[in-house]
């Protein structure tokens, strides 16, 4: 096979190829930047245990946080390809509370080649060895995504209609731990959204207006999770399971009345020393006047988020892990899920099947939190994905 220059005067870039080719420099920084992690982290290695040491020898000092800025090249088939970044806070234990999970504070900005864009702020906080928990984030963000109707629309599904959502975020999580319990915890979580959308309606056909439309969603809901997971970065054994029914409407600041009820359970179980069997099954309704962007949908690989919504959605999910060196792995995995109006049109729908593979890279020794690759194909689509810790 002969290969042309790409800037030969008898040839043109082929359209289909045009899409993909930032994904590709995308992919490329990202090789460039876990190989310099890898060179420094020969270093990092060698000063670790005298840093152990400086910090054993500093115990009765005040202690102190960590700044850590991350920038992570991001890829996906909702908001496109280019470059995420956050600054973390990693706040110092209390004394007395080692036992508790490390609080995080940080700022976290995206920019990406749909002129997607998101900044914001979150705090996740442990207190009394881990009693209570806190989680909250805010934000503001204007992304450009593709609208695919409600349902199986197979109009919608092959010309999905062009928008822009903008929209500002308030999120926080609070939960305690249940007495005389190791894993369970009960809580509350509310959700503020005010957003503006812009259906492009006239690139259907120029005649037709654009869309244009205002929703502000609120909801308080109530929550119980078990948590024996034995590392929330990467869990090599355990469970995370987690129930939360929503309730959204004006008694909580928004427009439209309805209800949600999520469910999720997680299981990890180790088959051999490297390898890893992690398990998902996901179940997601909703009730009443639920706005098009906060629809269950399938959260799976391989296609858009929000290609495949509806009052209700159901997947599965399997993934075996194995690490083939100590901060090098690999994972395969298979998903499947089914959408629907209600019970009836869940069991009359057709199946969505996705499958792929992908690449992690641990950035430290001591802290398994990966970097990774994954690439997918589903039923009717295919995507490449650049990410930070697991999907599940």
């Amino acid at each position: 096979m002969i290969f042309k220059p790409l800037n030969s005067p008898n040839k043109k870039i082929p359209a289909n190829l045009k899409p993909h080719l930032l994904k590709i420099f995308i992919l490329f920084l990202l090789v460039v930047f876990l190989s310099a992690i890898r060179s420094h982290a020969a270093q990092e290695d060698n000063i670790e245990e005298e840093v152990k040491n400086a910090q054993e020898a500093s115990a009765a000092a005040p202690r102190k946080g960590n700044w850590v800025p991350v920038p992570i090249p991001v890829s996906n088939p909702t908001i496109g390809s280019g470059l995420q970044a956050v600054l973390m806070y990693l706040h110092p234990k209390k004394r007395g509370e080692e036992s508790s999970h490390n609080a995080t504070s940080g700022l976290l900005g995206m920019y990406t080649n749909t002129d997607s864009w998101f900044t914001g702020i979150f705090h996740d906080d442990y207190w009394a060895n881990d009693r209570y928990r806190f989680t909250g984030i805010v934000g503001y963000g204007e992304l450009n995504l593709k609208y695919y109707g409600v349902g199986d629309s197979p109009f919608l599904s092959k010309y999905p209609i062009d928008y822009e959502f903008k929209a500002f975020l308030f999120v926080p999580k609070f939960q305690v731990r249940i007495p005389a319990t190791d894993h369970w915890f009960g809580g509350l979580q509310y959700l503020f959204i005010d957003s503006d959308s812009v259906f492009k309606l006239s690139q259907l056909h120029p005649l037709l207006p654009d869309f244009y439309g205002h929703i502000r969603s609120a909801g308080l809901g109530l929550l119980t999770t078990f948590d024996s997971r034995d590392d929330n970065y990467y869990p090599t054994k355990g469970q995370y399971f987690e129930a939360k029914w929503t309730n959204y409407g004006e008694s909580w600041g928004g427009d439209y009345q309805y209800n949600k009820f999520r469910t999720f359970l997680n299981y990890y179980q180790p088959i051999a020393d490297p390898i890893v069997l992690a398990l998902r099954a996901n179940a997601d309704l909703s009730s009443g006047d639920t706005p098009f962007f906060d629809l269950p949908y399938l959260d799976m690989r391989g296609f858009a988020r929000g290609r495949y919504q509806d009052n209700l959605a159901v997947s599965l999910h399997a993934e075996g892990r194995y690490k083939f060196m100590p901060r090098w792995g690999a994972v395969a995995f298979v998903e499947s899920g089914r959408y629907g109006e209600d019970y009836d049109g869940l069991l009359s729908s057709r199946t969505i099947v996705s499958y792929g593979g992908g690449i992690r890279w641990q950035v430290t020794k001591n802290k398994k939190m990966n970097l990774g690759i994954d690439v997918a194909f589903s039923t009717d689509d295919q995507a490449i994905y650049v990410q930070v810790g697991e999907s599940f």
